[in-house]
């Protein structure tokens, strides 16, 4: 074995242990080659035996490594094993015989969220798990006094011991770096963050804050997903079956809706909807749409405006409802403060139900006594006992005086008066004040529908605004009847 074949590996070695020339440690019968890494956590030997004279030691081994500064971390089963393969006259590279304690990093500072996002998509753990694709959404609400999260302090780390015996220092850990931006505030130690306003938690460029508006660029898809946001909510295209969007104070949408579940408290308005049978909005605030077509359900609690049509809804209003262009045809129709359209109902005769003066959530109650007056109404005609025709119209008086005292509730706001500037269709129903619903025959417009309180049913006049209130008209009629027919004393 040739010493200068012997010794090519270890020199090449040398030159790739971290740029750090070995100390070399010659005898007659041996070359020894120690390297100590640039962070000293290692030391490394390689061993190249001569042809003439003996072998290294074990205790020449430890006092070589000493005499370089090596002093801790010792491994001692690979020291042994080089040791005893070096006896036996190996060549040996690179093996490592000390291992230093490296530092454990600190933790630098970080914020810590006390909100959660309201809708997130579950980590798919099984392919054959059902997941809900429509709910991607990540971001976090927040409402005014809530706690967004906490800044956490950086935490020291732990010095680490070199193979020579000196301490390692872990690099100091950074303190967060973040700006208070807009509608945050922070407590008095600056370690908590509140919300000024209802909003979602926004972050970036080194800045944390809570924007009162959500736009989307696009459609609320697959990308998107469903959307719950205490603000206000833009969508600049549309709105696609099956994602639903709850927009705490208000909600805008250029383009169309589809089959979806839609909610906010303030104002809502579209181009249009189809709902396909199962799509519903409950508004706070006003609508303002082109057009709405097959809902299963639209509450709201201002105006309902539709520029071209209602058709096969079912809408409730605590305001007006309105078509200004076209119909509203096919469904249930119910305004606490009137209803104006162009068209009522359809050539075809679809079935058209349009209700004014009711305040919606009265109407299962109001319902409910319609029906035991209805009723009432049949027995009294059918009974022939005396006694008997007593205790109905007793009945009668008390549905009555609840029926009353329902209306009484909510007469400061009632307007029974429906409007139809064109045409009102077959197949329409009408119910205004304390009338039953009653069918219409098809009717040329323009003209106002209101309750007729002297003969009872409805009385049709010349069309007025629904800013012209039912019962303003009504005791017009009532006080030229009680001068036509005075009643003396």
């Amino acid at each position: 074995m040739g010493a200068d074949t012997s010794q090519a590996p270890v020199a090449a070695a040398a030159g790739t242990s971290g740029g750090i020339a070995g100390k070399e440690c010659r005898k007659l019968g041996y070359s020894l080659y120690i390297w100590v890494s640039d962070d000293s956590l290692e030391c490394r030997c390689s061993y190249v035996p001569h042809e003439q004279g003996s072998m290294i030691t074990l205790d020449e081994l430890k006092d070589f490594l000493a005499a370089s500064g090596v002093k801790e971390g010792f491994i001692e089963e690979a020291i042994e094993a080089f040791a005893v393969k070096a006896a036996a006259g190996q060549a040996l590279s690179m093996m490592l015989v000390a291992s230093g304690i490296p530092p454990v990093p600190g933790k630098d500072g970080w914020l810590s969220y006390t909100a959660q996002p309201s809708v997130t998509v579950s980590e798919v753990v099984d392919e054959a798990e059902n997941i809900d694709l429509h709910n991607v959404q990540t971001f976090i609400n927040v409402m005014p006094g809530d706690e967004i999260g906490r800044i956490i302090p950086p935490e020291s780390g732990t010095a680490g011991r070199s193979v020579t015996g000196q301490a390692i220092l872990p690099p100091p850990p950074k303190p967060l770096n973040i700006k208070i931006g807009d509608n945050i505030r922070t407590s008095d130690d600056g370690t908590k963050l509140f919300a000024d306003v209802a909003g979602r938690v926004c972050t970036g460029s080194g800045e944390i804050s809570v924007a009162q508006e959500y736009v989307v660029a696009g459609d609320v898809d697959f990308r998107v997903g469903s959307i719950v946001f205490n603000g206000h909510v833009e969508v600049r295209g549309d709105i696609l079956d099956g994602f639903n969007v709850t927009a705490v104070k208000g909600l805008r949408v250029n383009g169309n809706i589809g089959a979806c579940q839609i909610k906010s408290d303030g104002d809502i308005f579209l181009c249009g909807m189809d709902g396909m049978e199962k799509g519903t909005i409950e508004c706070g605030g006003s609508i303002k749409a082109n057009f709405i077509h097959d809902c299963a359900l639209v509450e709201c609690a201002g105006d309902v405006i539709a520029d071209v049509e209602l058709h096969n809804c079912h809408v409730k209003a605590l305001g007006k409802i309105v078509v200004n262009k076209g119909a509203i045809a096919g469904g249930s129709y119910t305004a606490l403060q009137g209803i104006e359209t162009r068209k009522a109902g359809s050539a075809s005769s679809i079935r058209t139900t349009l209700r004014a003066g009711f305040d919606y959530r009265d109407m299962p109650e109001l319902e409910r006594i319609a029906g035991e007056l209805e009723k009432n109404t049949v027995q009294m005609e059918q009974t022939s006992s005396f006694q008997d025709l007593e205790v109905l119209r007793n009945t009668r008086a008390e549905l009555t005086e609840k029926l009353m005292a329902i209306r009484t509730l909510s007469a400061e706001k009632a307007n029974p008066k429906i409007n139809v500037k064109s045409i009102l269709y077959d197949n329409t129903f009408v119910r205004v004040g304390l009338n039953a619903k009653e069918k219409v025959d098809e009717r040329d417009g323009p003209f106002s529908v209101i309750e007729n309180t002297i003969e009872g049913g409805l009385r049709f006049l010349s069309m007025t605004s629904l800013d012209v209130r039912a019962a303003d008209i009504e005791m017009a009629f009532i006080r030229e009847a009680a001068r036509k027919h005075p009643i003396h004393l």
